[in-house]
């Protein structure tokens, strides 16, 4: 059993540790193949707090995620290894990712809130290009910008 009560903003995570213990939402997740990592399961985790993280693990572990996290719920995650954000693309703005390991400790939440924590992109960053390229735009904004 934890000792740790309190859950940790995922802005406060950092890499010289792996004890945290925090109370996400997954917003969405999706199976990923490349040469390097090979075959995982990707997920956008949002917190309370609206900040939201990048979440990696190996396929493996992929039904026990889905069955604590699915989509729209919340649950609690402890020991977590968090690294930086690497790559040409990102989806999201926060410089660190997260990897969930076998070690990790997943339970559900009984947090009940509706919130999507929908962040679109400001259109004229777009147009006029101080927009970072390397950021995910969201699929709305993308249809906004070729409709207009």
């Amino acid at each position: 059993m934890s000792k740790m009560t309190t859950f940790v903003p995922l802005t406060k995570l950092r890499p010289f540790k792996d004890n945290w213990r925090i109370q996400v939402k997954c917003l969405h997740s999706w199976k990923q193949n490349t040469p390097f990592a090979g075959d995982t399961f990707e997920m956008v985790l949002a917190d309370q707090w609206g900040n939201k993280i990048h979440a990696t693990s190996k396929r493996s572990l992929m039904q026990r995620i889905q069955h604590v996290f699915p989509i729209d719920s919340w649950g609690v995650i402890e020991h977590v290894t968090i690294t930086p954000a690497g790559g040409q693309y990102r989806t999201t703005n926060y410089k660190y990712k997260m990897v969930i390991a076998e070690d990790a400790v997943l339970s559900r939440s009984d947090l009940a809130d509706d919130r999507i924590f929908l962040s679109l992109a400001n259109y004229e960053e777009i147009e006029n290009g101080t927009k970072k390229p390397a950021f995910l735009i969201s699929n709305l904004t993308f249809c906004y910008i070729h409709i207009v």
